[in-house]
């Protein structure tokens, strides 16, 4: 099998040759004339085989069609085997020949004898064959091939200078479509300056035309007068020595046009020979452009320095630190806040093998120093875009912790022009941080603890270790509360501290030592820089010893009594912090509920001893259940029944005959037309159920209630049921509708009676927070009584977002919830909402991705919306640990717009999905784990979100956590127009 690729080659050599679309080439037909006459043979052919034809451009002897035509189909064709063969084909009778005894030239051309040579490219292609033909059987010569091998030879000749001809014309075709499209003007000049190439951009540049500019001198066409003689001389040189030192050069000159305008112009020349004359050809092009934009960008630059130093005023006025490096990746810039942190300006040139160790760049952990590819800056500067990376930086004023957000600087084209990383400072809020998972280990603790002393000893551990303090001790005051003395002692790290805390017991009296002093305060106590003022004896050595400078103590009440003392001990110098006392004090509050906790407990299990008593109980109750076939008939069979049909129906039911017809004889003439469709329900293979009266066997009439459902097998339908003996009931019954009707108007009068409530708590919340601003506002107020002001806000703020959940609940109980619909992007406020939360994502050291959609328009109410969002958003925080992830994406699905929140927290039992959103429900793990909540957040936005016509749904995340997704209509007009 032939290649394609040779195939299609010999395609083209054959029509670059214009011999299948030419008339008659006389020099061709001069050779077939010459073989038909010397060989004797009627027909003589220059046959080329096309891809689906055979065409003559030379032919002698042909007659009538095939004469006009000059072509027959390859089904007609001899040629084509010696093309395929590339060798002679000499066939003395064609009608005893293998391949061509069916060809269909022998019929309707007569070509019984036929001699053919192949005809070449000069690259050696098989383009057709050079042929004579008989009418007769014919034993072909050596003489006669020889010839026609010749003539061959001859017709090759001339096919190769067709070729080589219209080589020659494409080439200088091509050369001349370049020319003439260049966009630069294209001028050649002989030795003596006359003009004898002008294509059409030097036509568009100068003005004249070719036929004009053809023959005349180039000085009076485009060279300025004053440089007339300069240029002459020039072409004089040349002359003479043949060599020109412009030669290859980008020349910038002046010229002129056909109006006399002289512009600037860029020229590259060129020097060659033709006929031992030089010949120069140059290509010029207008550069008023590029001298006006080189004058542009003067301008610019300027202007570009003008807004360096804007710019610099502006990073400069920032509170968030600001970094920046080169193309090369060296340091190039800090703003006044980062030059403040570090204590010095950027150390330009610096690369980031040197940024850890020159600018104290350290780990969350605050001890690793960060690696060079670790840095925020330098992964930027790598391609990376940075967000949320936590870092601490040891600065002259101790450690401060960062998250930086950082990304490459890149133009539109691709280039790396830097990168520039932004460092924002959350020492304050990680230390809210750590102070709240120090309380969620802590409730942690206290769900899982057996008793009181456990629970004492867990807790100092979960603080000492979350903290990271040198030492926790618990102390126990005694039964006869006249000492107090140490239960446990917790010490962290690796630093020994045996003589500070001892094997042998320790006890104070009441004022001794940190532990008896908080004891008798009833208060904290804080000491620092010098704790030894809160000790007592040779602890205070032993302390100062072992590096400690902060001591904490603070009471554990149970109800208005101390029971106990919460100590700690730090090498850092810490100065009064009122949210950590408010942790401790959150923490020994639950300590000391703890007791009254577990007491609840001890009730709650022996709760649900009793209730599965009770379910064993109603387990042994007497009801019958049968099974009957209903034949297609709809006679009924018995199949099965329990034994204690007695207490039911008075007696055994008999098993044979039509199980229906004896059932209906016994029913109450009253309650048959209700059994009747029973029946047919169950018989067209449905579930139903019935309460009817059944006179029994031994005479009495009872109330009987069944409950049956239909199933098929093999073809066959079954009805599995069951009936009890509600006679009982049925006379209670009145007494139960009586007791449900009072119970009813209880429960209008309870939710008129939580109604009231709620709106007469807002009047006094909103007055004590409006005193406590004002109480928090006066500068007069004192510390002490400024902490206690705080608590008191932030208590109130609580119980005021309780009390708004619990109006919305009402609403909702009452069938309405307020909205004012309007058409919005979903987008932007998403946007907002994930903003929001961002600073307490980073102080958990969470990662927030969000992926929006453009173009979400809903008709929503956004302050109700964004509440709802603010709901998941800030569940998904709080129920996610330190390290996690949190995904928020928003897209469009059909006609509607999904907003899905993702994250990686301690996810909601399977079992429990299912009362999710109902009111006060939380989950058994969060409850477990101790983290707070009311459980109304997600049944109000279930609410809202239905109020806008939308769907909320929850399920397990892909990995781990939990999904939420809202489902809102999408805004049709808006997205149209969008």
């Amino acid at each position: 099998m032939r290649d394609p690729r040779v195939t299609d080659e010999r395609l083209s050599v054959l029509r670059a040759t214009g011999l299948l679309d030419a008339g008659r080439v006389p020099s061709l037909d001069r050779l077939t004339g010459l073989a038909a006459r010397i060989v004797g043979a009627p027909t003589a052919l220059v046959s080329l085989v096309d891809a689906d034809r055979q065409r003559f451009p030379s032919a002698c002897g042909l007659t009538g069609e095939l004469d006009e035509t000059r072509e027959t189909p390859l089904s007609h064709s001899y040629c084509r085997y010696v093309v395929e063969d590339d060798a002679p084909l000499v066939v003395a009778d064609a009608r005893l020949d293998e391949r061509l005894r069916e060809n269909p030239a022998i019929a309707e051309y007569q070509a019984i004898a036929y001699a053919g040579f192949p005809l070449r490219s000069p690259d050696g292609h098989v383009l057709g064959s050079f042929c004579v033909f008989d009418d007769k059987p014919r034993d072909w010569t050596e003489d006669e091939l020889a010839t026609l091998s010749d003539l061959a030879a001859a017709a090759e000749a001339e096919i190769a200078l067709r070729l080589a001809h219209g080589e020659q014309q494409r080439v200088a075709a091509r050369m001349q479509a370049v020319l003439d499209s260049a966009h630069d003007a294209y001028v050649s000049i002989d030795g003596e300056g006359r003009v004898i190439a002008w294509n059409g951009s030097a036509e568009r540049l100068f003005g004249y035309p070719a036929a004009e500019a053809m023959g005349r001198q180039v000085t009076g066409l485009i060279i300025p007068e004053r440089y007339h003689e300069m240029h002459l001389a020039g072409l004089a040189r040349v002359r003479g020595t043949g060599r020109s030192h412009l030669a290859g050069q980008r020349l910038q000159l002046a010229a002129i046009d056909r109006s006399g305008r002289e512009f600037p112009a860029e020229m590259t020349l060129q020097v060659g020979q033709e006929r031992g004359e030089p010949v120069f050809h140059a290509f010029l092009h207008d550069i008023t452009d590029r001298m006006v934009a080189l004058a542009e960008l003067e301008r610019q630059r300027q202007e570009l320095d003008d807004e360096h130093t804007f710019l610099q005023a502006l990073l400069d006025s920032l509170d968030t630190g600001v970094a920046a490096c080169d193309s090369s990746g060296r340091l190039t810039f800090f703003n006044r806040a980062l030059r403040d942190v570090h204590g010095r300006e950027a150390g330009r040139g610096e690369t980031g093998e040197t940024w850890a160790e020159a600018y104290d760049l350290y780990a969350p952990d605050g001890r690793t120093l960060l690696g060079p590819d670790e840095i925020p800056l330098a992964r930027a500067h790598a391609g990376e875009a940075v967000r949320g990376q936590h870092l601490v930086v040891h600065t002259p004023n101790g450690a401060r912790r960062f998250v930086s957000n950082a990304r490459p600087i890149d133009t539109a084209d691709g280039r790396r022009l830097g990168a520039v990383a932004a460092m924002h400072d959350i020492t304050e809020a990680h230390k809210a941080e750590e102070l709240r998972r120090a309380r969620h280990t802590v409730a942690q603790v206290l769900s899982e603890a057996t008793n009181a002393e456990q629970a004492a000893i867990r807790v100092v551990e979960a603080i000492t270790d979350e903290l990271g303090w040198l030492c926790g001790e618990y102390w126990q005051v005694a039964d006869g509360r006249r000492h107090i003395d140490r239960l446990s002692s917790r010490t962290a790290g690796d630093r020994d501290l045996s003589g500070f805390t001892g094997e042998a017991p320790l006890s104070f009296v009441r004022g001794q030592g940190l532990a008896g002093r908080a004891w008798e305060r009833g208060t904290e106590v804080w000491s620092g820089t010098d704790p030894g003022d809160a000790l007592t004896g040779a602890r205070v050595e032993a302390a100062r010893k072992a590096g400690i400078r902060t001591a904490i103590g603070l009471p554990v009440r149970s109800g208005r009594r101390v029971v106990g003392v919460l100590a700690f001990f730090t090498d850092a110098e810490l100065t009064h912090d009122p949210h950590v006392v408010a942790m401790l004090d959150a923490v020994s509050a639950h300590l000391g509920r703890f007791v009254e906790r577990r007491r609840a407990e001890d009730l709650t299990l022996a709760l649900s001893a009793a209730r599965r008593d009770f379910d064993r109980v109603i387990g042994q109750l007497n009801d019958y259940v049968w099974t009957v076939e209903v034949r297609p008939s709809g006679k009924t069979r018995s199949v099965y029944a329990s034994p204690n049909a007695l207490g039911v129906f008075g007696g055994a039911l008999p098993t044979g005959g039509d199980m229906n017809a004896t059932v209906l004889g016994r029913v109450h003439p009253e309650d048959r037309p209700g059994f009747v469709a029973f029946h047919h329900e169950l018989a067209a293979g449905r579930s139903g159920e019935i309460e009817c009266r059944f006179v029994g066997f031994d005479g009495v009439t009872r109330w009987i209630w069944t409950r049956a459902a239909a199933r098929r097998e093999s073809g066959r339908l079954f009805v599995d049921g069951i009936s009890t003996d509600v006679s009982e009931r049925r006379e209670v019954a009145e007494q139960s509708e009586r007791q449900v009707e009072q119970l009813h108007e209880l429960d209008r009068m309870r939710d008129e009676l939580v109604a009231v409530v709620i709106h007469e708590l807002r009047n006094p919340v909103g007055v004590i927070r409006g005193y406590t601003e004002m109480l928090l506002e006066n500068p007069q107020l004192e510390d002490l009584a400024r902490r206690h002001a705080a608590v008191i806000d932030r208590t109130v703020l609580h119980l005021q977002r309780l009390v708004d959940d619990l109006l919305d609940l009402a609403s909702l109980d009452a069938g309405h919830i307020s909205i004012e619909p309007r058409p919005m992007p979903a987008g932007k406020l998403l946007r907002d909402v994930v903003d929001n939360h961002r600073p307490g994502a980073y102080a958990k050291n969470l990662t927030v991705t969000e992926t929006l959609e453009p173009h979400l328009p809903v008709l929503g109410d956004a302050q109700r919306l964004r509440q709802a969002l603010d709901n998941l958003l800030s569940n998904a925080i709080k129920y996610t640990p330190e390290g996690g992830a949190i995904t928020v994406t928003a897209r469009r699905r059909g006609h509607e717009v999904v907003i899905e929140v993702s994250d990686t927290g301690i996810g909601i039992p399977p079992e429990q999905y299912q009362h999710l959103f109902s009111r006060f429900f939380r989950a058994s793990n969060a409850t477990r784990d101790g983290i707070k909540g009311t459980g109304l957040g997600l049944a109000v936005t279930k609410a809202i979100v239905e109020a806008h016509d939308g769907v909320l749904a929850a399920r397990p995340g892909d990995g781990g956590g939990t999904t939420f997704s809202i489902t809102l209509p999408l805004q049709v007009e808006l997205a149209a127009a969008s």
